[in-house]
């Protein structure tokens, strides 16, 4: 059969392309200490947002692995759309690193910081305890881990993909407009460029 033969020369060429990217016989390089950007956006999903719009992530390292990071999809700034999501302002610190095959970098992450959740348009600012005036929205603390990866580019861009998972305590959730428990699990996922 034609299929057979074809997915078999399919893995031997993976297998010698995989082999030829490998120069160093398998063996990480050295791995700096600290991320190596200073600033990174990234776009994505997250599990709590419903309002068609992606997550967008911005980062600043501070200093060493202390970050400062934000991610929403952007409701109030260049949106006005309805829909539930989930805003986060976190600080962030690279617990443990080590380097991955092909020069790339894997960290571990802590995030403390706070979460606003949305259920309709909310007006500018943050509101924690009970809900804003439209009842459309509340913030409340947030504590999250993360996985990022990151791998040069060209010159000083590094390409970079973030996970987190979390959990967020929005006391005034269930008094919002389409009500929500306290207590507010999320995960995401985005991608984008740091330098």
């Amino acid at each position: 059969m034609r299929v057979p033969s074809l997915a078999a020369g399919l893995l031997v060429l993976a297998g010698a392309v995989a082999h030829a990217d490998d120069d160093r016989g398998g063996a990480p390089g050295p791995v700096s200490d600290d991320p190596p950007f200073r600033v990174n956006l990234r776009i994505g999903g997250a599990s709590t947002d419903r309002n068609g719009m992606p997550t967008v992530c911005g980062e600043v390292r501070v200093w060493g692995g202390l970050g400062v990071e934000s991610c929403g999809t952007g409701a109030q700034l260049w949106h006005d759309g309805d829909g539930a999501e989930m805003m986060h302002l976190r600080t962030t610190f690279e617990v443990v690193h080590r380097a991955t095959p092909g020069g790339g970098r894997l960290g571990l992450r802590a995030g403390l910081g706070f979460a606003e959740v949305s259920v309709a348009a909310d007006q500018l600012g943050f509101q924690f305890g009970a809900p804003d005036a439209t009842k459309a929205s509340a913030a409340g603390p947030e504590a999250s881990v993360s996985a990022q990866w990151t791998r040069p580019l060209a010159g000083k861009a590094e390409a970079i993909a973030t996970f987190t998972i979390g959990s967020a305590y929005v006391d005034g959730a269930p008094e919002l407009v389409l009500p929500r428990d306290r207590v507010q699990p999320f995960a995401s996922f985005e991608v984008g460029v740091g330098w």
